[in-house]
């Protein structure tokens, strides 16, 4: 397999990644009416070049696209797991805050649930992988160390050596006054110790290893690199359904501020709490800025991730944080064992210390001496010199180096340490892979148990409880405190089932790459504890 194919293969399997979401979610391709055809892909012999920028969402051809179906309605279908939950659909009504998916769609408030038609999450870790200079750049990593390869199998070319000597300088050389006689000489010398001491084979060894580092790391670029954009879409998310909240916040205030001034115009109350309620509106208007100053931001940090340099278009989202629980982690032992088996850094340390097991050989064969044949021909003028025949003749000789005094030790013993520390790094790397994974599986649960004690029920609760105070207060049976005691504890309830469900897929997300592959739940029962596992669990490894 060439680098090129070989590179392609690697990119195609960590655009598995985009499904690691959850164990239902689909990789689709852009949409239903223009599928990706896979021998376009096979057509590519390089990754993107730099000045490819992103397309419009109906051209995205990946041939890691190809491999399911898409819904005729562009959404993922829902996890056929027993231990899934689902948000409970809300109850059609008028009011914006009776429809929560509302505000998880769109940046303004009260905004109707809008079809999907912006950017997936598959679509912008698919670009990701297309356009990230990053990725791209890791991608020469692999063709810098096929190189290498390329030179470590090829031969010494042969040295070839002529000359022609006994020329007469002052006088010219005759019988009578004989000198010389000239002659010229032709000589190669060809190197042989490569192949009696091996030296050859071991660099080509070492370099073939080499390559499969390189490909570990490309691998793992790929996954942090896809894991950096999943978050960066979650973030993107949460901050526009903040300030879509931020919004419908503003606007509660403004119809409070209303009554109030009404009723202090009527007498019926202070005009000190039409001063309270717009002190609160303008802390709500400053909540507003902030919320657009962090969508910003998100969306930027989105948008180089997805490899654009140029002031595009601002872009919006399809998905939302409203879609179907995966369950919970699988222990961590359990954990730890798929994560050495897949994760592509563990992986690349584990070649280093085959290649460094190996440059030990090329440094121990490279004090083997120099060995080097000479064959040769030459050519007398002696009639004229001297007044015999012309004569032919040949020679051969061998030239050696005595390793007497350089015998490659200081290389040796660098190649032993450069060993010994590439194992010690992997028994650190184990260590730090136990503690990463012990805190995503905390921050997992945490997540997942947080967000499904916020349900959707308790934000229509908190919606109807905040209107019904409001309407007393317009009717002057309510005291304002009540109101904004109301409008707070909506806010609250709000924004924290907004984070928790952003919080759980950044969490799942973060589990997933920790591990190096997506956990597909077998037999999890919905009543079992976190804590607990019955059942087994599977990972599909990133990487070739």
């Amino acid at each position: 397999m060439d680098v090129t194919s070989r590179g392609l293969s690697l990119t195609v399997a960590a655009a598995w990644l985009a499904g690691a979401g959850c164990a239902s979610r689909q990789v689709v391709p852009a949409t239903a009416d223009a599928p990706a055809s896979p021998a376009a892909a096979q057509t590519q012999t390089s990754p993107p070049t730099p000045e490819s920028v992103l397309p419009p969402i109906s051209q995205v051809k990946h041939e890691a696209l190809q491999e399911r179906p898409i819904p005729k309605n562009g959404q993922p279908t829902p996890n056929k797991s027993d231990d899934t939950e689902t948000a409970p659909t809300p109850k059609k009504s008028n009011s914006p805050e009776a429809a929560p998916k509302s505000l998880l769609n769109d940046d303004k408030p009260g905004a109707a649930a809008k079809p999907a038609v912006g950017l997936t999450l598959d679509q912008a870790i698919n670009f990701c992988l297309l356009n990230d200079p990053k990725i791209r750049a890791g991608f020469e990593a692999i063709n810098q160390a096929s190189a290498d390869a390329l030179t470590a199998s090829l031969k010494p070319n042969p040295i070839l050596f002529t000359d022609i000597q006994l020329l007469p300088l002052t006088r010219p050389f005759t019988v009578q006054d004989q000198g010389g006689p000239p002659q010229y000489d032709f000589q190669v010398s060809y190197p042989i110790d490569w192949y009696l001491f091996g030296k050859r084979a071991a660099a080509m060894a070492s370099a073939a290893l080499g390559v499969k580092q390189s490909e570990a790391d490309y691998a793992d670029l790929i996954r942090q690199r896809v894991t950096q954009a999943a978050l960066a879409y979650y973030d993107l998310l949460e901050g526009r359904a903040l300030l879509a909240l931020a919004h419908q916040d503003v606007e509660n205030l403004r119809t409070v501020e209303e009554a109030s001034r009404k009723a202090v115009e009527a007498g019926g109350r202070p005009t000190v709490e039409l001063s309270r309620v717009r002190l609160d509106l303008l802390k709500s208007l400053q909540a507003v800025r902030d919320a657009e100053v962090v969508v910003g931001t998100a969306r930027a940090k989105l948008r180089a991730l997805l490899g654009r340099a140029d002031a595009a278009p601002t872009f919006e989202l399809s998905d939302t944080l409203d879609r179907t629980f995966v369950g919970d982690p699988p222990d961590v032992e359990e954990a730890i064992e798929l994560a050495k088996a897949n994760r592509p850094d563990l992986r690349s340390l584990r070649v280093q210390i085959d290649k460094a097991r190996a440059d030990m050989d090329v440094e121990r064969r490279k004090a083997y001496p120099d060995v080097t044949p000479q064959i040769g021909y030459t050519r007398q003028f002696q009639r004229q010199a001297i007044g015999f025949p012309d004569a032919n003749s040949y020679m051969t000789s061998l030239t050696m180096s005595l390793p007497i005094y350089n015998r490659n030790q200081g290389n040796r013993a660098k190649a032993q340490s450069v060993y010994t520390q590439n194992i010690l790094q992997l028994q650190s790397g184990e260590v730090d892979l136990r503690a990463e994974l012990e805190q995503v599986s905390l921050e997992y649960r945490a997540a997942y148990q947080t967000a499904r004690a916020v349900a959707q029920e308790q934000l229509q609760l908190a919606g109807q409880v905040r209107d019904s105070i409001v309407k007393a207060y317009a009717a002057g049976g309510r005291p304002l405190l009540d109101v904004l005691d109301a409008q707070r504890n909506y806010r609250d309830t709000y924004r924290l089932y907004i984070s928790s469900r952003a919080s759980y897929w950044r969490a799942v997300y973060r589990f997933h790459s920790a591990i190096g592959g997506e956990v597909t739940p077998n037999a999890r029962q919905p009543a079992q504890s976190p804590a607990g596992g019955a059942g087994g669990a599977t990972a599909a490894p990133v990487g070739p």
